[in-house]
């Protein structure tokens, strides 16, 4: 699931909130532009239910919504009519209230109309900033099988990079597995030819262990300021299946991945570019590294068919 995270600069109080997003908006008429009608909010949970991360107790909910997105135009409205559905996971820091939701471009749009905002600035994304060197760092960690990530504080706990499972840039839209158990020829190839080519990766796929969470697989792209996390309930496989209830798998999993996973992450590269252990030298020697590696390989394939 492709997600966002917001902040709501004018919420005082969660319960209001969740209120507010439990209301079914009012139905546009508009002839002239978009309009959004038809509307189904799902509350999940009929309590507030709450979570300890990163050493905070955090409130939160979970709201599964729907709407028909109609564009203006002399068509059958049948014919102009989107029908959309996603879901919203509001929750309290015990500062501020944030919303992660299942949408990008459009996610501000959307949730002012289900909170009922009219004003300017009420909502702000609130996103990390994960750029190209922040991704080749990762590929790197992998690659050397330097791929345990220790935590920052006591709180939380040491993450260990399993598989990078692909990655896309400008140039060319390359597909590669870089995996901690080593490399075969052709993923050292498809790797050093996409690190030549590409000006700049802006996504990539990982598989991931932390702690009692066996698996969660992450997909992090970065677009200039549509950057995006997404990961996928059907492939995790940890502590949260065994909760009774089913429907906190995914707001669990999405809360920890944006306030544990992330900023461990994000914390350990920055750490690493502070102590000199990552520099723009650092990544010439990654690639020199590859280079090698793949020249060995290659040589010793040729040798083996000249027998």
């Amino acid at each position: 699931m492709i997600t966002t995270r917001w902040k709501d600069n004018e919420a005082e109080d969660f319960n209001k909130i969740v209120e507010l997003l439990a209301t079914t908006p009012a139905d546009e008429i508009n002839k002239e532009s978009t309009t959004y009608a038809n509307w189904s909010i799902v509350k999940v949970f009929d309590a507030n239910e709450q979570i300890k991360l990163n050493g905070k107790n955090i409130d939160f909910n979970f709201f599964k919504y729907k709407y028909d997105q109609i564009s203006p135009g002399d068509q059958p409205e049948e014919d102009r009519t989107v029908k959309n559905e996603g879901v919203v996971i509001p929750y309290y820091n015990g500062v501020t209230v944030n919303y992660i939701i299942n949408r990008n471009s459009d996610a501000q749009k959307i949730l002012r109309k289900m909170l009922n905002y009219s004003g300017r600035n009420e909502i702000e994304k609130n996103m990390f900033s994960l750029d190209n060197d922040f991704f080749i760092w990762l590929i790197n960690k992998v690659y050397t099988n330097e791929n345990v990530i220790e935590a920052y504080n006591e709180d939380l706990h040491s993450i260990t990079l399993d598989a990078i499972k692909g990655f896309k840039g400008n140039t060319e839209d390359l597909l590669t597995k870089v995996s901690a158990n080593g490399e075969s020829v052709m993923n050292i190839i498809s790797t050093l030819s996409f690190f030549l080519e590409s000006r700049n990766l802006h996504q990539i796929t990982l598989d991931l262990g932390y702690y009692d969470h066996q698996n969660i697989k992450l997909v992090l792209t970065n677009k200039g300021k549509n950057g995006t996390i997404s990961t996928y309930e059907e492939q995790y496989q940890g502590l949260f299946e065994d909760d009774q209830d089913k429907n906190t798998i995914l707001p669990k999993l999405m809360l920890l991945v944006y306030l544990e996973i992330i900023p461990i992450l994000v914390q350990a590269y920055h750490s690493d570019l502070e102590n000199g252990v990552w520099s723009e030298e650092e990544n010439i020697n990654f690639l020199k590294k590859v280079a090698e590696e793949l020249s060995e390989k290659v040589q010793k394939r040729v040798e083996s068919l000249q027998k």
